[in-house]
């Protein structure tokens, strides 16, 4: 298996709020792991448009909206260096969001990428999705995504959903390096979509085994069973009873044909969880954190 190192983190930035808050959680990790980072911007090629460019009445061109970015990104990256004391790298591209945000990290071998989520509801959200949507459901590398204010360097309980889907015992690993950089306690919670005895019983084998290697790596960690009509709702429900601060899901294992659709179960937490999203996509890979002696 490859092992990831998180060395090289992309920040999708759009200037909303929730992009701040990105802004402000990725500089927050970028310092813990000593790590760089780079600010992406994307202007759209099918309105050449920008939320930092207000004009109704004229449709600015491509040039005066990427000059407007640039300006807007020299003076972030001088109000970055004089409080954090990293300065980041800044890149603006031009074209659809989601695939420009995908074809930058690939390029630029980016190990992670943190973006704000504006969440969706209705039609929005059973259909078209959102770009968070769709980075995640895209991206081969893990994707940390929040819609309000956190603390990333306070990462003390991390709620790891297990399903019955193959590959839903992969995001241990990752879940394990960052209960280890955090000092963080892991809260498994099971939810079984059948109460058929046979099926149960496969269940908590399955449990069991996520246990044994949590309890190898001497991490401290709880297993709850969580039923419901909703198990996304009831998932978030566990989150917040618990002051749960980081979820992390798998996701390759779900729709990925046009990465419109992300699955009920991960879209509905994406765009619905208060506390940050770590989505990692089914791939043979162990996730690391060698550069702080962190690994699994």
């Amino acid at each position: 298996m490859n092992k990831i190192e998180i060395k090289k983190i992309l920040i999708a930035v759009d200037f909303t709020e929730t992009s701040e808050l990105a802004i402000t959680e990725g500089i927050g990790l970028a310092k813990l792991l000593n790590v760089g980072i780079t600010l992406l911007h994307v202007i759209e090629y099918n309105r050449f448009s920008s939320p930092i460019a207000n004009m109704d009445a004229i449709v600015p061109s491509s040039e005066v909206i990427e000059d407007l970015v640039r300006k807007k990104f020299e003076k972030k990256v001088a109000e970055i260096e004089s409080e954090s004391g990293i300065r980041p790298d800044f890149n603006i591209e031009i074209g659809n969001i989601p695939t420009e945000i995908i074809r930058f990290s690939k390029e630029e071998n980016m190990d992670l990428i943190i973006m704000g989520t504006h969440g969706a509801s209705g039609f929005k959200e059973l259909f078209i999705g959102s770009n968070a949507q769709r980075v995640v459901t895209l991206s081969e590398i893990p994707v940390l995504t929040m819609q309000q204010k956190t603390s990333i360097a306070a990462f003390k309980n991390i709620l790891i959903p297990i399903d019955n889907s193959v590959h839903s015992r992969e995001k241990i690993n990752i879940a394990m390096v960052f209960a280890e950089l955090f000092i963080a306690k892991i809260h498994i919670i099971g939810l079984p979509d059948s109460n058929e005895a046979e099926e149960m019983a496969k269940f908590q084998i399955k449990l069991k085994s996520i246990e044994d290697i949590i309890t190898k790596g001497n991490l401290t960690y709880s297993v709850t069973l969580v039923s419901g009509h909703s198990l996304a709702k009831s998932a978030l429900e566990y989150a917040a009873k618990n002051q749960c601060d980081l979820i992390i899901m798998n996701t390759g294992h779900e729709s990925k044909i046009t990465g419109i659709f992300l699955g009920a179960f991960a879209q509905q937490i994406v765009n619905h969880s208060l506390v940050p999203v770590l989505s990692i996509r089914h791939l043979e890979n162990e996730y690391t954190m060698t550069n702080q002696g962190y690994g699994v």
